[in-house]
């Protein structure tokens, strides 16, 4: 266990698994961003998807409240 949390922070896994976690990065980054983007140019959807956004920044905002210390 401790292997795969030392892989997910990048601790001591040397420069290629340092540039895979970077370009992960971007790549989700990328993709959520070009969703909200499609979310704003689609009509029957932008309401429904917009609240569901809210909705889960709402939760996520309040998970980390209590579960962080």
């Amino acid at each position: 266990m401790a292997v795969l949390n030392d892989l997910h922070k990048g601790r001591d896994s040397g420069p290629g698994w340092s540039l895979v976690i970077d370009v992960s990065a971007v790549f989700l980054t990328v993709v959520s961003l070009s969703g909200l983007v499609m979310l704003f140019f689609l009509k029957n959807k932008r309401v429904r998807g917009i609240l569901v956004a809210l909705g889960g920044g709402v939760l996520c905002g309040v998970l980390y409240w209590f579960l962080v210390p």
